[in-house]
This record gives C-alpha cells, sequence and structure tokens, in this order.
C-alpha cells in the first residue's frame, strides 16, 4: 500500500525532515526536498509526480468528480515535496469521458498557493494535468503547443508526466502550464494588464460596446433575475426554454474543454449521468476545504455557456477589482465596424496582427478547430497599453482530431484562405485580417516558413518518433489509459475511431482494466434522437441564426423571431421536445442522448504529410484555398448535419468519413 511506500520514499528522498508519528497525508509539516533541477518542464524524460491525499478525499474526488472541489494535497515532483497544495479534477468533455467510463483518470489543475499566497512551485502557481482522452498517441497536444512556440507565439510549456494518487497509478500525463501572471511575465514587458478567456456568447468577437448595451437594457427592461437562463415563452404547443435546451449549440467549459449540449453542471445543482459513481451524493464541504465548497473555476462566475451576458462571458482573468474595459470595447469597435479604408491603420493600434496572423497560420495548418476557426473559444487575449495579443490553448484536438462534422477529406484540404468551420463572416478575426491583402500575403509567407521548417514531414515524423519513444514504456505500463498499447502504436499511422463510439470493437484490444463501453446503461431505454426532420433543421438553419439562437437564452424573442420557429417546426415536433422526450433514458445530460465517446482520430503521420501536400498546393494555386464564404461546410451545432450522420452524433465524437474503425 501507499502508506508503506510513502515512507520507504520518505527515507530515500528526504534528509533532516521529520514526520509526526500516525500523521496523515495531508498537510505534513515538511521542508521542500531540495532539487538540483529548477525547471518546472522537463522534455528530455518522463518525471514521476505523486499527488499524496487523504483516502477520504480520494474517494470523494472520484464520487463527485464533476463538481470540481478543490481539496486538500501533498505534491511530490521528481522527488520534490510542495505540501498542503489545492488539487481539483478539470475539464468538461476530458472529465466527462472519465467519469462515464467509470475511471479515476480524470484531468487536475493543481494549485500552489491558494492555502499559502506568498508559495509558488518552480515560480508557478498553478499546473494543469491533462489525461489526453481524444488523443491515442498521447503526443498531439505537445506537438502543436510546440509548433505555436516554434512561430514565435506566447505559448505555455508542457511536458509528459507518469502521476500516481496515493495507491492509483493515472498513467501518462500532459502537464500544462497556466496562463496567468507568471506565465505573462515571462512572455510581454508587463504582466498587469488586462486578461481575457472569451467563451460563448463572446468568443466569435462578433459584439461591441452596443451590443453590450442593448443587451443590459433588454435584461433590465424583462426583468430577469439571474436564475433565469432562458424565457418561458410559449410558441404554441410548447415552451421555448424547452426548444432551446433541445436545440442549443455547443457551450463551453472553464478549462477549455467542449460541453455536449444541455449538459448540466453538477456544480450548479445538474441532474447526474447515469450510471456516474456517486449519482445523487450529497455535496458536503471537503476536509480542510471550508470556503473552498463552491470553488470559483479561475475567478470564472459561472461555468463557461451559463453566462448571461457579454461581458460575464468574455472572462476577465486580471484586474478584477478595478475592471476597465474600453481598451476592449475599443478593439471590438474597429474589429467590427471600422471601414475598409482605415482598418488596417487603425487595427494595427489595437492589435498585434503579426501575432494573429501567426496564430492562424498554426491553426490552419494543424486543423486545429476546437479554438476560433471552429467552436470559437480555446484562446486568451491579453491586453497592455490598449493593445491585444491571442495566446492558444487546450490544443489536445489539434491536427484534425476536433472536425466540425467536416468529412476526412475536408479536414485534410481544409481551405487557407477561408478556414472556418463554417461562415467566415462569424469569425472577424479572420475574415477582417485576411480581406486585407498584405495580412494575406504575411499569412501565406508564414505558412511557407511552417511547411519549410517545424511543420516539414521530416522535421515532423523526426520528432513524432522522438516523443512516441520518450513515452513509450509508460504508455506500456499504463493500465488506465483510455485506449490501448496496440491502439497508441497504430494511432501514430493509422486513422482511429474512439474507443467508446465502437462497441463492436475486439475486448483483447480495449485498454487493460477498461471494459468495453455500453451505449445505454443497462435497464435503460434506447436514446431518442430528436424527433425533427431535415426540413426543419434546414429551416432552423437558414432563420435562426447561432448568434439569435444563443441570444434567445437570456432575452425574449421578438414576434417575428417566434414566427419564424413556428414557421420551421410543425406543431407535432414542438409538442414532442417540450413534452420532455429527450429527457427520457437519460438523454438530458448529452441533450441529444448519445452517450460521449472519444473523438475519432486520424493517423498522426498520415494526416501531416497529407495536410502538407494539401497547403503546398492551395499556395501554389493547384487547389482551392477559398470557398463561397461559407467556410469548410462544418458545423458546431447539431442542426448543420450534411454528412448524413445521426443528429445525436456530436461534432467532437463522431468519425470523419473515411475514418476506419
Amino acid at each position: 500500500m501507499w502508506g508503506k511506500s510513502k515512507a520507504v520514499l520518505m527515507v530515500l528522498l528526504t534528509v533532516g525532515m521529520v514526520v509526526p508519528s500516525g500523521a496523515s497525508c495531508v498537510g505534513w509539516a515538511s521542508g521542500q526536498v531540495s532539487t538540483s533541477d529548477p525547471e518546472p518542464f522537463i522534455t528530455d524524460r518522463v518525471v514521476t509526480v505523486r499527488i499524496v491525499m487523504s483516502e477520504e478525499d480520494w474517494t470523494t474526488c472520484q464520487l463527485n468528480a464533476q463538481a470540481e472541489q478543490y481539496v486538500r494535497a501533498d505534491f511530490w515532483f521528481d522527488g520534490e515535496l510542495v505540501p498542503d497544495v489545492a488539487i481539483r479534477p478539470k475539464g468538461n468533455s476530458s472529465l466527462r469521458s472519465a467519469i462515464s467510463s467509470g475511471s479515476p483518470r480524470f484531468s487536475l489543475k493543481v494549485d500552489f498557493n491558494l492555502f499559502n499566497t506568498a508559495r509558488t512551485f518552480r515560480g508557478l502557481k498553478k499546473l494543469n494535468f491533462n489525461n489526453g482522452f481524444s488523443d491515442p498517441t498521447l503526443i498531439r497536444e505537445t506537438l502543436a503547443y510546440e509548433l505555436f512556440d516554434q512561430m514565435g507565439i506566447p505559448t505555455p510549456r508542457t511536458s509528459f508526466v507518469d502521476l500516481w494518487i496515493n495507491d492509483t497509478h493515472l498513467g501518462v500525463y500532459t502537464q500544462v502550464e497556466q496562463i496567468d501572471k507568471a506565465f505573462l511575465a515571462r512572455h510581454f514587458t508587463r504582466n498587469d494588464g488586462n486578461l481575457y478567456k472569451p467563451e460563448m456568447l463572446s468568443a466569435p468577437l462578433n459584439w461591441t460596446e452596443e451590443d453590450v448595451q442593448k443587451q443590459l437594457a433588454r435584461l433590465e427592461a424583462t426583468g430577469q433575475d439571474d436564475t433565469d437562463d432562458s424565457p418561458d415563452v410559449n410558441i404554441g404547443g410548447g415552451k421555448l426554454r424547452d426548444i432551446l435546451e433541445a436545440l442549443q449549440p455547443e457551450e463551453y467549459a472553464a478549462d477549455g474543454d467542449s460541453v455536449p449540449p444541455g449538459a448540466p453542471d453538477m456544480a450548479q445543482g445538474g441532474i447526474p449521468q447515469p450510471g456516474i459513481p456517486g449519482e445523487g451524493l450529497p455535496r458536503q464541504p471537503l476536509p480542510g476545504q471550508g470556503a473552498l465548497q463552491q470553488p470559483q473555476r479561475d475567478g470564472q462566475q459561472q461555468p463557461a455557456g451559463q453566462q448571461r451576458d457579454y461581458i460575464e462571458a468574455v472572462g476577465l482573468k486580471t484586474n478584477e477589482n478595478s475592471v476597465d474595459h474600453s481598451a476592449l470595447f475599443r478593439f471590438l469597435d474597429v474589429l467590427n465596424n471600422e471601414p475598409d479604408s482605415t482598418f488596417p491603420a487603425e487595427i494595427e493600434r489595437v492589435l498585434d496582427v503579426d501575432n494573429v496572423l501567426r496564430f492562424l497560420a498554426v491553426s490552419t495548418l494543424t486543423v486545429h478547430l476546437d479554438n476560433y476557426l471552429g467552436m470559437g473559444h480555446n484562446y486568451y487575449l491579453y491586453e497592455v497599453d490598449g493593445r491585444f495579443a491571442i495566446i492558444p490553448w487546450d490544443l489536445n484536438m489539434a491536427f484534425g482530431t476536433f472536425n466540425c462534422s467536416i468529412d476526412r477529406e475536408g479536414l485534410v484540404n481544409f481551405f487557407i484562405d477561408e478556414p472556418t468551420c463554417g461562415p467566415i463572416g462569424e469569425r472577424p478575426l479572420v475574415q477582417r485580417l485576411l480581406s486585407h491583402q498584405p495580412y494575406l500575403d504575411t499569412y501565406h509567407r508564414y505558412l511557407e516558413e511552417i511547411l519549410e521548417g517545424p511543420f516539414s514531414v521530416e522535421t515532423m515524423n523526426a520528432r513524432i518518433d522522438e516523443l512516441v519513444d520518450l513515452i513509450r514504456p509508460y504508455v506500456e505500463a499504463d493500465e488506465l489509459k483510455f485506449f490501448s498499447t496496440t491502439d497508441f502504436e497504430r494511432a501514430i499511422t493509422e486513422d482511429m475511431r474512439g474507443a467508446t463510439l465502437t462497441p463492436d470493437r475486439p475486448q483483447g484490444d480495449m485498454p487493460q482494466g477498461q471494459a468495453p463501453q455500453e451505449q445505454v446503461p443497462q435497464g435503460k431505454a434506447p436514446p431518442i434522437v430528436p424527433p425533427l426532420s431535415p426540413e426543419s433543421l434546414a429551416c432552423l438553419r437558414k432563420q435562426i441564426p447561432l448568434s439569435t439562437l444563443q441570444e434567445l437564452r437570456i432575452r425574449p424573442p421578438t414576434e417575428k423571431e417566434i414566427e419564424a420557429l413556428r414557421a420551421c417546426l410543425s406543431q407535432a415536433e414542438i409538442l414532442a421536445v417540450t413534452q420532455g422526450i429527450l429527457r427520457q433514458a437519460g438523454a438530458l445530460p448529452q441533450a441529444v442522448g448519445v452517450q460521449m465517446g472519444a473523438p475519432a482520430a486520424l493517423g498522426l503521420k498520415t494526416f501531416i504529410a497529407e495536410r502538407v501536400t494539401s497547403v503546398r498546393q492551395q499556395l501554389d494555386g493547384e487547389r482551392p484555398s477559398a470557398g463561397d464564404g461559407s467556410g469548410n461546410g462544418g458545423s458546431t451545432t447539431m442542426f448543420n448535419r450534411q454528412d448524413g450522420l445521426p443528429d445525436n452524433v456530436l461534432p467532437w465524437e463522431q468519425p470523419a468519413k473515411g475514418v476506419r474503425p
């Protein structure tokens, strides 16, 4: 047991450290173990990280992981002890995937100074440990961060660790640097500017201060309170609230992972998913937590996707006690309203355009669609002296893993001059910059630079081999990984589908210790697909823009919008949706009745080789580099389905066409 191992480890690794007899594993009164390596990101080897907490806290974490509550623990990094840190599960898709499969392999956030504001670990206040739930190779996230860094973009550092909690060997994780003031101090001349992490509604950046004022006026006029997320307007046969619950677009989460439409937040009193350990567990204060019972996720007042207005959703992370959004409003006004004739001069005053062009080049080349190009989120904006820069975040689904409902051929040949999932007009940061020829030329030059340098087939293949060799022994020893060792090897070159999406997969090819996943928990009726005809979905897509659908969750609809809904949905469809049909069979957590599973993963080396060829052909004019303004035909909503797949398959779960099981 870890109790004995702990004693042995302390004898071997500590000098002059006194441990009280019979002390629990929470809050050892000890100093730090000396270390000869102050670097927190060790990249030439896999470092062992051990997290030691009381068994009671570890059990509670597993039973109520989705509450994301901090607990006290001791943190051992490569033999160095940091006592009394705060640790919690993190994520949304990654966290829900672990919970639904009954795995304790959660992504984790470690806060070193929550209990001691003067303390850091090797200069860091926080660290993230990501579980690789979507990537059989476990290296996509690191590869993508390296590419952003090599293009001169302020980028979080990463490394690989072999992670333990008490006696539980969680296995290979990616350690990722937190974007906070410590990070900002390393990359910018000042770290006292405004740092934003935009989520819906704000993330597309297609709004201005005027929109904020109109929104606030509507809320004030309707007298809506903070508990009302959507209006109780009856559109004829059912409430608009229920329609929006069934049809709402993707929502987003505090630490960057995508949330299935309608997924409840456990911390907000949502209904647990069927089969989750600890279903219905009362939320009690955990040992040593006190005021931490209801943690604010790194300053965020509500889970992403549940924000009520633009300002809340824009996610200010610094200077919260002296809020001043004037620079942000100026930037958004220029981005959305400045005439083309004066746009270049004015945008340069409020935006580091070169930084954004580099960001777009890497995102486009790697087909990272779980960021601004697709879902619209997973990035930070940092402002100093009225000028903004963009910072990448949450790259575990780069290299086409998040496919926006785009088929395999579309991912490989993703347009470089119209690099958005849906209409390019919904992403003004892309549309306006790439519409200016000098910026487009610079962007093309950066694509050339990456192709000839860090993203060349030879360079990427060599780096992939290096990382695979580095982690292979630890992958083989990892009994809780989401994919098998065979999958790890195959996915380097072969397209694969997620384990929980292929129930006919041979048991011998499942990760050790993990049983094949059932699509429906025993005793439950089959999930029900929303009973909406293709014609109704097409009508909604045409009549109800994404931005309007989002707004209807926080304001009453106009008469025109009600008429549009009535025109698109038949009376039978309205009744079917509003009478709770989607709440049957445990469908509410996913709103469209599908058990969430791991995404499809394209063969890494194969995808890179094909992508390099396609981008080269687009740059040379041998292949179209743009379409008709509609982007790449993808979708981040359930009602933009053009691929023949059932509507209950979500964009990040479905395989791109051509991906083999």
